[in-house]
């Protein structure tokens, strides 16, 4: 399954907020605060120098700022001066955050936070709970990196800081995406970007851009997230933004690997890695080398691959990094394209637990997957149906804020056709007074011309509208008949096939019960007869041969009959045994290769009615992979278990969209729903082009 790593690629974006800001001071301005430092006194105006000059530095010269912020905090300890202290510590954390030293900068951040809480600086708490922000997606902690940045939104929000608003919201959209919550991390990135097309702000308009090409991403849009992509590396490269520059190239080697286009993807994450290492950003290049050994694993390149995973975990440990998930998957998928179950297992249940840690839904849902996959294929069919049962509950949760996300994407892009459409307007409208001023008669008719046009326009639109929504109507109300149609057809069906089952048994019951007793009547008057043959004519020995010969065929013909009406290997024997003859029968003809595998039913047997209705699904499933699928392995796993039956049918073919055969049902797909509705159960779909189909059942039994 091809997959991007997704929470190292949020982090290097949400990282880029806290660092562009500053980054190209000039020597001029250090100079200046330098040269101002050495002759001012001990005040708060030294230490307020020592601290912008510790800002000034903190990529560059982390180690100068460090020194310089550890002089403005001793200095505004001694004056007692809270304030300068709060924003030392808060530099201090920063700086620690860009060394890599995680733990002491969350210390300092909350020191931060306390003393600003005590004097009541509305803009330190914000900036401290900003920082906290960044710090715990760091380490992991999602749910704290969210609280955090909440009160911060809530802060800059008070303040109006608009600026500081914008950024807060692209944090928060980002920490949103981990978490799988895609509708809400939407309408916090327009917000930003609404924000910023209102400050005419292209330095920051960055990472808007670079937030929705990964939303984009996410729904599966990738030349969309590419065009959003080059669009951030326009205004990077025009700001001369290195480091926002490098995060955007391993977004793009993202794309390019769910694109499977793996080389193009190995050369983005490579040039990434040249602009991290001239900047000594070495603590983000975990990401590209676990981006780089996904790429060599698809391309087979598998030493190459164990290599860049091993250089990405020993980044991740020297920096105290916990986000380890995605690394764990990688290794577990590798293992599984060799068939080594058991170590790949081993994997995705280290990764599960760290990704549950971190509240990583969409990792989630793929170890799922993988866990099952690789327990059907070690036969641990109890452990298998748990995972995709798991996955399938999982799956539906975030496929309900997928859709949200894709209709809150097209209510936003109307809301801004229409703003284009008041901008021109409005336009329209200053150009009217401008030339007013010099003919006022002329004017004053083009503007009644002007609104009897738009007059007419908006009755036409008006007209169209109305036209459109009776045209909408009524194809709804076809579409509610057709479905009614549909239902009463199935519904029809459905009672034929019962009435068909009926009448084969009544059938059978009447040649037996009836009309064999009566023949053998017959038979036995004939015997009477047979005794006394010698008193008949020999004349008529003959006649009396072929009638009895003829009766005795008769008897043995309903016998048949009956047999073949009311046995069948079902009706024997039970559905299992049905089902591998029906194994048997399609395998004979050398289209499609079944492996039917059965737990928990001994000797058992179910309900006739369950039986013969699981049987008739499990045929129409078959006819319906041998029509459409392209497949050449099917597997019919069934597990019995405390009052509960569950089927799980999965095939390798070509699989198709799910939502839309749910909008297009044929009868094959209604007559299944309704059998497996008639027995209380429940049907399962998941598919996908190019991925195969799993469909799981679930049946109460009493």
């Amino acid at each position: 399954m091809k997959r991007k790593n997704d929470y190292n690629l949020l982090l290097l974006i949400l990282l880029t907020f806290g660092i562009l800001s500053g980054y190209a001071q000039t020597n001029t301005v250090a100079d200046s605060l330098i040269q101002t430092i050495r002759v001012s006194p001990d005040d708060t105006a030294k230490v307020s120098c020592l601290n912008e000059l510790s800002w000034l530095f903190r990529i560059e010269k982390p180690d100068s700022a460090f020194i310089y912020a550890n002089k403005a905090k001793s200095l505004a300890e001694k004056i007692n001066f809270k304030a300068g202290i709060a924003t030392s510590l808060s530099r201090i954390g920063e700086i620690e955050r860009i060394r890599g030293n995680y733990n002491q900068a969350i210390t300092a951040a909350i020191h931060a936070l306390e003393i600003e809480k005590e004097i009541n600086h509305a803009y330190g708490i914000g900036r401290a709970n900003e920082q906290l922000t960044l710090l715990y997606t760091n380490v992991g902690q999602t749910e704290n990196a969210i609280k955090a940045g909440q009160v911060s939104i809530e802060i800059w929000k008070d303040l109006k800081n608009f600026s500081a608003l914008a950024n807060a919201y692209d944090r928060q959209a980002i920490l949103l995406i981990i978490q799988g919550k895609l509708d809400d991390a939407l309408v916090l990135t327009y917000r930003g970007q609404k924000i910023r097309e209102q400050l005419k702000d292209s330095i920051n308009m960055v990472y808007s851009f670079m937030s929705l090409g990964y939303l984009y991403t996410q729904m599966l849009e990738n030349d969309k997230a590419l065009e959003f992509f080059n669009k951030a590396i326009d205004l990077a490269v025009k700001h001369n933004d290195q480091i926002s520059l490098a995060t955007i190239y391993t977004n793009i080697g993202c794309t390019y690997f769910n694109l499977g286009q793996f080389k193009s993807a190995i050369n983005y994450n490579l040039e990434s890695i040249e602009i991290k290492k001239s900047l000594k950003q070495y603590k983000t290049i975990d990401t590209n080398y676990d981006n780089l050994g996904q790429c060599y694993s698809e391309l087979k390149e598998y030493d190459q691959a164990i290599w860049f995973y091993n250089k990405c975990i020993e980044l991740k440990k020297e920096f105290g990094k916990n986000n380890l998930s995605t690394v764990y998957t990688n290794i577990g998928n590798l293992y599984l394209a060799r068939n080594q179950y058991h170590k790949a297992v081993s994997y995705y249940e280290k990764g599960l637990e760290n990704a549950k840690k971190n509240g990583e839904k969409l990792i989630i849902l793929e170890l799922y997957h993988n866990i099952y996959r690789s327990y059907t294929a070690m036969g641990k069919l109890e452990d298998a149906v748990f995972y995709n049962n798991q996955y399938i509950t999982l799956r539906d949760s975030i496929d309900a804020t997928y859709r949200n996300a894709m209709n809150l994407k097209d209510a936003y892009q109307e809301e801004q056709k229409k703003n284009q459409l008041l901008q021109k307007d409005n336009l329209i409208n200053e150009i009217k007074l401008k030339r007013r001023n010099v003919l006022i008669a002329s004017l004053s008719v083009g503007v009644i011309l002007l609104t009897l046009l738009f007059l007419a326009l908006f009755r036409s639109y008006r007209f169209r509208q109305r036209t459109l929504l009776a045209e909408k109507n009524n194809e709804i109300s076809e579409q509610k008949i057709s479905e009614l149609l549909k239902n009463q057809e199935l519904n029809s069906i459905n009672a034929m096939l019962e009435g068909q089952e009926g009448e084969r048994k009544r059938i059978a019951q009447d040649l037996h019960d009836r009309l064999g007793s009566m023949l053998s009547m017959v038979k036995l008057h004939f015997k009477s007869v047979e005794d006394n043959i010698q008193a008949m004519r020999e004349s008529n020995m003959v006649m009396y041969n072929k009638a009895n010969n003829l009766l005795d065929e008769a008897c043995e013909e309903v016998r048949k009959i009956a047999n073949d009406l009311n046995s069948g290997v079902l009706t024997k024997f039970g559905l299992i045994p049905a089902l591998k003859s029906l194994q048997e029968s399609i395998a004979a003809t050398g289209q499609l290769n079944i492996e039917v595998l059965d737990f928990g039913f001994d000797d058992d047997r179910l309900e006739y009615d369950i039986e013969i209705n699981l049987y008739r699904v499990i045929q129409e499933l078959i006819s319906n992979i041998l029509k459409h699928a392209n497949a050449s392995e099917v597997t019919i796993q069934l597990l019995k278990k405390d009052k509960r039956l569950n089927v799980v049918v999965e095939d390798n073919g070509i699989g198709f969209d799910v939502n839309k055969v749910k909008n297009k049902k044929g009868m094959g797909l209604h007559n299944i729903e309704s059998r497996i509705n008639s027995l209380d159960g429940e049907l399962n779909i998941d598919s996908g082009k190019g991925a195969g189909t799993t469909i799981t059942i679930n049946i109460p039994l009493k």
